[in-house]
């Protein structure tokens, strides 16, 4: 007589626990953003010097004031993801804005313009990472966070990866500034795939409108501030020169 062991039964139903439509759907979310935004920051140099003839120290100077903002805008989205009513929204059109404005630089005529929109499109990015990982958390036990980040991140990465081959693909197909504008497919794709896990995530408990604060000083305090300090110094540790 065959049969499925009783340890076979029991992984199974621990991975039907958090690999849930909605896991998947934020997995996919991570994969086709990153799709998206890897074709425009792939071609990037292109755009500026090739096309718009500009000097390689401008593209330095808007990858460096993009990647601020976006560290800005994730300390503002943390405060908005704390509210389980505006982190579904902010979620949405994060994914959305970084769509739109990653492919509007395919239509830059200036320098400035595209550092506007590159700008733009980071703020949005980072805007929406806190709002992700806590409607990720929504949706998944505690004893799963492990499995359900580390399947995000997987995504993500293999978007990363992705997401410059294609962009070689439409360059020989469309040129640069085709293939940039055609990253807003898979970009848009990715704010269809939050919905998708929104609406198969439990609604929040209805509360009174939670007022906008930034509180740094619980985070810390006690285990929680040791914990962000060792990791605040490995970042700085672990952070690449960039030239």
């Amino acid at each position: 007589m065959t049969g499925t062991s009783p340890g076979t039964r029991s992984a199974a139903r621990a991975r039907e626990q958090w690999l849930t439509p909605g896991v998947r759907g934020i997995g996919s979310a991570s994969f086709l953003a990153d799709v998206g935004h890897e074709i425009p920051t792939a071609l990037l140099p292109s755009l500026l010097t090739s096309t718009l003839g500009a000097p390689a120290a401008a593209l330095g100077a808007i990858e460096g004031v993009s990647d601020a903002l976006a560290g800005a805008a994730r300390f503002g989205g943390g405060v908005l993801a704390d509210d389980p009513a505006r982190r579904r929204k902010v979620a949405v059109g994060g994914y959305t804005a970084t769509a739109v404005f990653g492919a509007a630089t395919a239509g830059a005529t200036a320098v400035w313009q595209v550092g506007v929109l590159r700008a733009a499109a980071w703020t949005a990015r980072g805007l929406r990472v806190p709002a992700r990982n806590a409607l990720l958390a929504d949706i998944v036990p505690a004893g799963a966070y492990g499995r359900a980040y580390g399947f995000e991140r997987m995504m993500d990465n293999l978007g990363a990866i992705f997401g410059p081959l294609l962009a070689l693909v439409l360059v020989a197909w469309i040129g640069v500034q085709g293939a940039i504008g055609l990253s807003v497919i898979p970009g848009l794709l990715a704010a269809a795939a939050i919905v998708y896990a929104i609406r198969r995530t439990p609604r929040p408990e209805i509360r009174g409108r939670v007022p906008l604060k930034i509180r740094v000083r619980p985070v810390l305090s006690g285990d929680l501030g040791r914990l962000m300090g060792a990791v605040a110094a490995f970042e700085v540790a672990t952070s690449p020169p960039r030239c």
